[in-house]
């Protein structure tokens, strides 16, 4: 079975305690966390105070998909709150996606990219060997309540091809618009 990492970013705040208690009465292991800072997106979420008061509070193993012009600068912080995993575009890089990499990986977490979905697959294709996973957008970023973008279906089959054609451990996120269909 594969795992499922809720976004709390379309709760409700004031019953957030209540939809966290919910995910852990039914066994969730992840908390995906979107975390926006109104320049990458336009949208503007939560930072690391969340990311620190979910992990004092619940047993929950946290994915932080930084969407921010500057992960560089947010990666530690993220590292320092408890973040598990850490993902950021690989179009905010500014050229250092292996640095970046590596300083999330020295944080003694799991390193990701993400790839939008008009990003071409090749850009994310020459790190395959230094990731953990990569998340592949369904949506466009940065608003919730978007349909999912069914050519990202083929995205994650070309992706997963070339992963296992490197004999590559790295694994796949898909991220936006998902519902039982």
């Amino acid at each position: 079975m594969n795992p499922i990492f809720p976004s709390i970013l379309s709760t409700n705040f004031f019953n957030l305690e209540a939809k966290l208690d919910e995910f852990e009465k039914s066994r969730i292991d992840f908390i995906h966390l979107d975390i926006m800072d109104g320049h990458f997106v336009d949208t503007l979420s939560f930072g690391p105070g969340l990311a620190r008061a979910l992990k004092e509070k619940f047993p929950f193993r946290l994915d932080a998909h930084l969407m921010v012009s500057n992960p560089a600068k947010m990666i530690p912080h993220f590292i320092k709150a408890g973040a598990d995993w850490i993902s950021f575009h690989i179009e905010a890089a500014d050229g250092d996606a292996p640095g970046l990499l590596r300083l999330i990986r020295d944080g003694n977490c799991r390193a990701g990219l993400v790839l939008n979905p008009d990003t071409p697959l090749e850009q994310v294709l020459p790190f395959l060997p230094m990731v953990d996973y990569i998340l592949v957008m369904s949506v466009f970023p940065g608003y919730g309540g978007q349909q999912f973008i069914a050519a990202s279906l083929d995205r994650v089959a070309q992706l997963k091809k070339e992963i296992l054609g490197l004999g590559s451990r790295c694994l796949l996120q898909v991220d936006g618009g998902i519902n039982e269909a």
